[in-house]
Parts: structure tokens; sequence; C-alpha cells
């Protein structure tokens, strides 16, 4: 009995001694509560897992930086083992149970991570990320503080000659004097306050015509006589009417004498004062109708003393300037609605300018404009006219959704005429000294304005820019990222920006 008491405890013990050999060596084949506390273990054969990193400990190159030169690496991603690139062999990121962050690499081992948060690699592709200042001024930090902007990488190309074969042009950042500027339709009309319309105000026949299309006329300027019977008439009636008032004053002038002696009744001066009374308004009537004529008071004291009653009546131009139409007819039957001229001061025309309603807040009287016919210059080149808005509207057209803006435009030698149709351009801001680049080396990247810097022959440098439209469509105004005499690239920028888009770009390089 004593003997196999010993025998088993003997054997508890190997059984015992088994037992740790094989949670140390083989923990896989444990349970889980006879397992070591805190030890993980995978569910292939790869060996302890290194917890601090993530990865197999057999692939921890942080831990093991000696396996670096025993491993097989991926130098497309950072020179990290081949075994535990996620992105080569996606597959390996459940079958590792390996923890990838947001480039889709092992988080502790991700170049463009470490580039991110400012860490320097020994690898190429980390040395390849550059920091353009962007994120540090404008990238947005996470809950943890930490910045979320990525770093982007340098394109070089393959060589040098590489560039003239695919078409890559560049040209200098310029500093120049500019102010920013509103494009619009606009159109050119006669100034209304040196406009006039010149009608006959009576009926009749057109007698003489006395000037043609162009001519310049002065105002007050008789410009044509109509033969009206009207003006007859009206000359009359004045003529009857002034004999008839002269009349009555006599006859009240005696009667009111004589009735202050009591020769006469009273109901006698009294009927008198009436008639006087009646004559002046006839009289009143007939002037006025002769002032309607533009007879002054000069010529209704002709009229009397000539007994004028010719049917004839001067039409005269109420401003000066020239003939722009004319439609005066010998002999034509005329009416007071009848357009016979029109004269124009066309040292100055008018400006009617469309701006759109999302841009009437930039506009205000006082501002300089810009005319430009189109058509109107040598070969086909516009011909530019300054001017000053004068008016801003004040409704917006249903149709159109665009208000009307006026700016006054000298014009001393003529050469602007009315609905002439061009592009106006409004300065709607100061003028000041800024950087600019051509609109073509401007590339949009992740909702962030790019540009591409020439480092050397081949390399090209991203610099991410803040930039907007200057007015003119070939050039933007840049607030930040660039410097005087900087090289960007403009035509085939596109072409670079395809190369950092690509996911797997490690070393930036272009075939």
């Amino acid at each position: 009995m004593k003997n196999a008491l010993l025998g088993a405890l003997a054997a508890f013990g190997i059984i015992a001694i088994a037992g740790v050999a094989l949670a140390f060596f083989k923990p896989d084949i444990l349970p889980a509560w006879a397992r070591p506390q805190g030890q993980q273990v995978q569910t292939s054969d790869n060996g302890p897992f290194c917890d601090e990193h993530g990865v197999p400990e057999k692939f921890c190159t942080i831990c093991h930086p000696e396996l670096k030169e025993k491993l097989l690496l991926c130098p497309e991603h950072g020179n990290i083992p081949e075994d535990i690139c996620t992105l080569c062999h996606p597959d390996v990121t459940k079958k590792l149970n390996i923890e990838t962050c947001e480039h889709g690499l092992p988080k502790h081992f991700c170049f463009k991570c470490k580039a991110e948060r400012g860490e320097k690699g020994d690898d190429q592709a980390s040395a390849n990320l550059i920091n353009d200042g962007y994120c540090a001024e404008f990238g947005e930090k996470g809950p943890d503080g930490t910045l979320k902007c990525k770093l982007l990488p340098v394109v070089r190309l393959a060589t040098a000659g590489l560039a003239s074969d695919v078409g890559l042009k560049t040209a200098p950042v310029a500093e120049e004097e500019h102010v920013h500027e509103l494009f619009a339709n606009a159109e050119t009309d006669y100034d209304a306050n040196r406009y006039a319309e010149i009608h006959p105000r009576v009926t009749g026949f057109l007698r003489e015509a006395r000037f043609d299309l162009g001519q310049q006329a002065k105002g007050g300027e008789v410009v044509a006589v109509v033969d009206s019977a009207e003006v007859s008439n009206a000359k009359a009636q004045y003529i009857t009417a002034r004999s008839a008032h002269d009349l009555a004053k006599d006859t009240y002038a005696r009667t009111s004498a004589l009735g202050v002696s009591q020769v006469i009744a009273a109901k006698q001066v009294i009927a008198d004062r009436s008639a006087l009374h009646l004559a002046q308004a006839s009289l009143l009537n007939a002037e006025q109708k002769l002032r309607n004529f533009r007879f002054d008071d000069s010529d209704l004291a002709r009229i009397l003393r000539e007994n004028d009653t010719r049917p004839l009546l001067d039409i005269t131009t109420p401003l000066g300037g020239t003939v722009v139409f004319r439609h005066a007819v010998l002999g034509e039957a005329v009416e007071p609605t009848t357009k016979l001229y029109t004269v124009a001061d066309t040292s100055k025309v008018w400006l009617w300018i469309d701006v759109y309603e999302r841009d009437m807040s930039k506009v205000e009287p006082g501002q300089k404009v810009t005319f430009a016919v189109m058509g109107g210059g040598p070969e086909g080149s516009p011909t530019a006219f300054e001017g000053t808005v004068t008016w801003v509207g004040s409704e917006v057209d249903q149709t159109t959704r665009t208000t009307k803006v006026r700016a006054e435009v000298p014009n001393p030698l003529g050469k602007l005429r009315a609905h002439q149709f061009g592009k106006a351009r409004i300065e709607v801001g100061l003028r000041h000294r800024t950087l600019t680049v051509a609109k073509r080396a401007v590339q949009r990247y992740e909702n962030v304005d790019l540009v591409f810097l020439t480092e050397k022959p081949g390399v090209y440098r991203p610099q991410r820019i803040k930039a907007k439209p200057v007015g003119r469509g070939e050039l933007m105004e840049v607030s930040w990222g660039l410097k005087s005499g900087q090289s960007v690239v403009t035509d085939g920028s596109f072409l670079l920006k395809t190369e950092i888009m690509k996911g797997s770009i490690g070393a930036g390089c272009c075939d």
C-alpha cells in the first residue's frame, strides 16, 4: 500500500512538471483557465505575440531591430516585414489579429503615421513625406489632441528628362498689384439726363426740317417748323380775347365812376364787373394755349402787335447735342405724339450692368468700372472704357435673378454707341500687392488647393496653399503657402496629383 501511494505521488509530480512545460512552450493546448494570466496566444502557429506593438513577436522589428537584416522587408510601405504588410497581404490582418491604422498598415509600423506625428523614420518612404506647414497651421486635431492632417509625398520622376516627355511646364510665383474684381454682362445706353425726344405738340403738317442726323444742335435752337390750324386758331383766340378784355375793362371803368355818383343803377355796375371777370378768364385761357405751344412773353407781344395769325409753330430742342434720330419728312402729317427728332449728348453714356444677386453685397456707388465692348477693337479684340458706379438697383429680376447696376462712362471721342454689349469689370476692393499663380497650376486635393514646387529636375514637392480667384480667369491670388520667385508646375500638374493619389504610393515615383 505504501509503495502504491509513493508511485501515485511520483506520477502526479511528473504530470505537473509536464503541464508547466507545456504551458510555457505550448500554451495554446491548455484551456483558457489554465493559461498564465495576461498571456495571448495566436490560433495559428506563429509563436508568441507582442502585445505592445500588435504583431507576432517574430515579426516585431521595433522590439528586435536585428530582425530587419533577417526578414524580407516591404520597401513600398515603409520597410516593414513583408509577412505583416497588410496592404500587400490583406488576409494577414485577420489571420494574425493585427490592428491597423487609418492608412491600412499595422498601427505601430505605419510610416505615414510616424511622419504625421513628427517622428523621423530610417526608411525611404518615411523620408519621402514632407511637412509643408499646412497641418500645423490649418490641420484639425482629434479628441486625443493629435493632428488628423496627412503629410504628402514628394513625387520623383524616373528620370529628369521624363518631365519634358510628359509635357510638364513651370512658371514662377509672381508678386503684383491687384484688386478684387466682379465680372458681369453689360449694355450701353444714352444718358437719360442728356437725352431728348422732340415732338410737335400739335396736329398739322411739317413745313421745315432744319437738321439732319449727326448734326450738332444747341439748346433752344429751332429744328423744325409745323403748319397747324391749331396754332392759327389759338393766335386768333388770343387776339380776340385781348380785345374783349380791354373793352370790358374800359366799360367797367366808366360805369363804376357813374355808379359812385349814382347816375346809373348799381345793377349795371355789377353786370359790367362780371363781364370784365369773364373777359379776363377768356384772355388767360387763350394766353395759356399759346404758352403751351412754347410762345413766351415776347412772342405774345409780337402776335398782338402784328395781329399775327399765321399757322406756323417753331419746334425747338430743349438741350444741345447730336441729332441721333430723325423722322422728320417735309409735308408729312404729324400728331402731338409724333417723334420728329432725338437729340443726345454722347460725351457721356450710361452702362447697365446685370449683377447676380449673390454678388450684390459687394457692389456700391463710387466703385470703378471697366467696360470692354465685344468685338469692338482692332482684329476683334475688345476696347476698354472706364467709368464709375452711380446707382445700384433696388430689385431683382424674377427671370434672370440679376439686379441692374448703372455706371457712367465718359465718351469724349464718341466711340461708344448705345446698345452695345460687352463685359463690365467692377473693382469691389482696394488695390494691394499679392502673390499670384496660374490657375492651371492649382489642383484640388482632399478639399484643399495644391501646387507642385520644383525641388530639382525630376523632383516635385507638393505644397498646399490658400488661394482664391482674382477675377481674371487665368490667375489665382495666394494668401498662404508660397513665396515670390518659387517655381510651380503649370501644365501637367494634374499628372503629379494622380501620383500622390495612389493608395500604394510610398516613394512617390512616376515611371
